[in-house]
């Protein structure tokens, strides 16, 4: 769950308080529960196979809630190259690889607004419904799991038109409104003015995409149930 769950599985994060905060959750977990029935374990094999299947349980849901900020940062991708910054690129410190400047800005105001909507909890409340969906080692991994990881993946494109997608017809707008100053003066430094212009209505999108950043988290931490019913026997 720490390894790809957005914010605690960030890179920032000290891998000891990663550990601990594991740890912590396994005392109040165990201490809060009385419904866990644990199955007895013949051999150090089959405690292994239900360890990675514990495991996997994890990265599933930390899985589910990174696709949200994936689909941040493809849309922050579309505005930046709309706005004219496909070659103003940095340096993402969580996958250390090439991303947009609006990629980074968008990913940074999703992770202040998934604070705000106290996103963080639902993760771990979906940790600990997962224990009720499914007991420690009565885990299946069914094909049902399967096509709905495909779903959700292809969720982030959705989501990144979304968010992109009034930013892209707000800027195309604004080529043909420039285009058409341009010709009534033509003296007019037309890319000069339209470059600051362009880059004041890319950022004034922020109410849109606060509206459907929390309407997708709410969705996301819906659909992760249908998952974890898939996977569980109980």
């Amino acid at each position: 769950l720490f390894l790809l769950s957005p914010i605690l599985g960030h890179r920032s994060v000290p891998n000891m308080a990663k550990v601990g905060l594991a740890i912590l959750f396994s005392i109040i977990l165990t201490s809060t529960r009385t419904d866990f029935v644990f199955v007895p374990v013949e051999s150090l094999i089959e405690l292994a196979g239900m360890a990675f299947r514990e495991i996997l349980v994890g990265v599933m849901i930390g899985f589910v809630f990174a696709l949200l900020f994936m689909a941040v940062q493809g849309g922050g991708s579309l505005i930046g190259y709309q706005i004219g910054f496909a070659m103003a690129n940095v340096v993402d410190p969580s996958t250390q690889d090439q991303q947009s400047i609006m990629a980074e800005l968008w990913y940074v105001v999703a992770t202040l607004i998934f604070l705000c909507i106290n996103g963080h909890h639902l993760v771990i409340s979906a940790f600990n419904d997962s224990y009720t969906v499914m007991p420690p080692g009565k885990i299946a991994i069914a094909g049902a799991a399967g096509e709905l990881i495909i779903r959700y993946t292809a969720y982030v494109f959705i989501v990144g038109l979304k968010i992109a997608g009034p930013v892209m017809v707000t800027l195309f707008l604004t080529d043909v409104a420039l285009g058409t100053v341009a010709k009534m003066m033509p003296t007019m430094n037309i890319f000069i003015v339209g470059f600051p212009l362009k880059i004041g209505i890319g950022i004034m999108v922020v109410p849109i995409f606060g509206y459907v950043l929390r309407q997708s988290t709410i969705y996301l931490d819906k659909q992760l149930g249908f998952l974890l019913t898939a996977m569980g026997e109980a």
